[in-house]
């Protein structure tokens, strides 16, 4: 099953424990660092000092990064110069007898701005906007009697459940959307009833622009024309429905320092998203292979490895090329933010990191990364994954399941006799046939199984964490289902059925070796007389 968030206020207690404990760590980390400080302004001026500043150093700046998020501006704006002031010194081969008195005033004023912080109450974490849960909500369709069972079956054939009304009032309860025909006397003032109510589809014979006006002022958010293009029509209601969107956003935040990882972590996922929070640059690579992010957060200056490198290490690797890179960063030198930019990053948030906003940026440019990607991995007809980009998966989840041991199935599904669909009803009933399964896949399955188009009416499913004989249940009962689903015509009635071959990952240790088992097990399918599955 796809993992549940947890309530929105359990959330925002975990979010307020977690800030809590930061301002208590912060105040240990000053006190180490004017500890340390205090040792080495003593020593003997050699590598060994100069490195222990060095790492002083890295210490301010990810107090510079931290005490404003952490509601300690004074924190963060005492701790900035002492970083530079530090640095340099970890560069000298001798002491420096105007930065020796500077570094010591600083380390005194990073101590006043804890002392001064510390005693004000932690502020309060705004409320971050949580996204409406995914719902079963049906499709109100409004339209005359005359046309209105043929509609009926077509929203029911693309899966959604259906309510229809004439001129009585809309029942009660959220809807997915209200498909209003302007054939329906006064559908307009229908229009306007419902405006504010749910999304509003007209089905429009005048689609010139005072019509289109018209119905814009009335509330309506989409228009398809007439004659009916059953393809725009279940777009519109996908895009309402979110049923392409059904994952939830996969951030992963690459910072060296634990403790603002996991704040900039939860803030994400108190705002509905699903984010990895990582300490260790490099193991990069490694956790974008296992989360498959839409997006990164990175710090831009990490010690070992800074955030252009770790960028120039990631766009090495071509499906890599247009994953967006967010960089958190106190650097306000233009030259090298363009070089930041031009090496991999694609914009800046400076620290100290504002949660609210860090919450919109990433959101916003997650969506725009998913969309384009959209286009780019899926097809266009059905929405699902394209060949390439299944074969890609299948890859991956082979990789995954051999080291963690987990179970896998590959599914192949052909609809049956689908080339006489084609011939006798027209391919635009074909393309609703295909489109009808893709929803049903899509409605049936678990979000964390993944779903393509294979080619032509064949698809392909992997079940994660499944043996081939629990998948050939659960395709068993999908196949059921779709066989009794009534395809309407204006001369005839007809279903559809599908055969369907499995194969599990002990079938194959690579993922061609893996395709040709399922694909062998969905001949025999399909010698065995269609509508039915086998295992290979």
């Amino acid at each position: 099953m796809a993992e549940m968030l947890a309530p929105e206020a359990e959330l925002h207690e975990a979010m307020r424990r977690l800030r809590a404990d930061g301002v208590r760590r912060l105040g240990e980390r000053v006190q180490d660092l004017a500890t340390l400080w205090e040792a080495l302004s003593h020593r003997p001026w050699d590598a060994a000092v100069r490195a222990g500043v060095a790492d002083l150093a890295n210490a301010a700046h990810q107090l510079a990064g931290a005490g404003g998020t952490f509601g300690l501006p004074a924190l963060s704006a005492a701790a900035a110069p002492l970083e530079l002031i530090l640095r340099g010194l970890s560069e000298s081969l001798a002491p420096d007898s105007e930065r020796l008195p500077q570094a010591e005033q600083l380390v005194a004023a990073l101590g006043a701005a804890w002392e001064a912080g510390s005693t004000l109450p932690v502020a309060a974490e705004p409320a971050i906007a949580m996204p409406q849960a995914e719902t079963g909500e049906p499709v109100l369709l409004c339209t005359p009697a005359a046309g209105q069972a043929e509609l009926h079956a077509l929203l029911t054939s693309l899966g959604y459940t259906v309510r229809g009304i004439g001129h009585e009032a809309p029942p009660d309860g959220p809807l997915i959307a209200a498909v209003i025909d302007d054939a329906l006397p006064d559908f307009l003032a229908v229009c306007r009833g419902l405006a504010g109510r749910c999304p509003l589809i007209l089905l429009a014979e005048d689609t010139s622009f005072p019509a289109r006006l018209a119905a814009a002022r009335a509330g309506v958010e989409a228009l398809v024309p007439k004659p009916l293009e059953s393809n725009e029509l279940a777009d519109w209601l996908d895009q309402f429905a979110g049923v392409r969107a059904e994952s939830h956003t996969s951030i992963l935040i690459v910072d060296d320092d634990p403790l603002l990882a996991e704040t900039y972590a939860m803030a994400l996922r108190q705002a509905g998203m699903q984010a990895t929070a990582l300490s260790e640059p490099g193991r990069t690579l490694e956790a974008i292979t296992a989360t498959a992010p839409d997006l990164i957060v990175m710090d831009l200056q990490m010690p070992g490895i800074d955030g252009i490198e770790l960028a120039r290490v990631i766009r090495q690797t071509r499906r890599h090329l247009s994953l967006p890179v967010l960089f958190l960063s106190a650097e306000r030198d233009a030259t090298r933010q363009l070089l930041a930019r031009r090496l991999g990053g694609d914009d800046f948030i400076p620290k100290p990191v504002d949660l609210s906003r860090l919450v919109t940026l990433v959101r916003l440019r997650a969506e725009r990364a998913r969309a384009l990607r959209a286009v780019m991995e899926t097809d266009s007809l059905t929405g699902l994954l394209n060949h390439a980009r299944f074969k890609e998966r299948l890859g991956l989840e082979i990789e995954r399941s051999r080291r963690d041991g987990s179970a896998l199935s590959l599914v192949l599904l052909d609809l049956d006799h689908f080339k006489q669909i084609n011939d006798r009803h027209g391919h635009l009933m074909g393309d609703r046939v295909i489109r009808s399964l893709a929803r049903s896949l899509q409605k049936r399955l678990r979000r964390t199984d993944v779903i393509g188009r294979y080619g032509g009416e064949e698809f392909a499913i992997l079940l994660l964490g499944t043996g081939p004989e629990a998948a050939q249940k659960v395709i068993d009962q999908i196949r059921t289902r779709f066989s009794a689903l009534a395809f309407d015509t204006e001369q005839s009635r007809f279903s559809v059925t599908f055969s369907a071959g499995i194969a599990g990952r002990e079938e194959g240790a690579k993922a061609e070796a893996m395709i040709s088992a399922a694909d062998a097990a969905l001949y025999a399918a399909k010698r065995a007389g269609r509508n039915c599955t086998r295992l290979a």
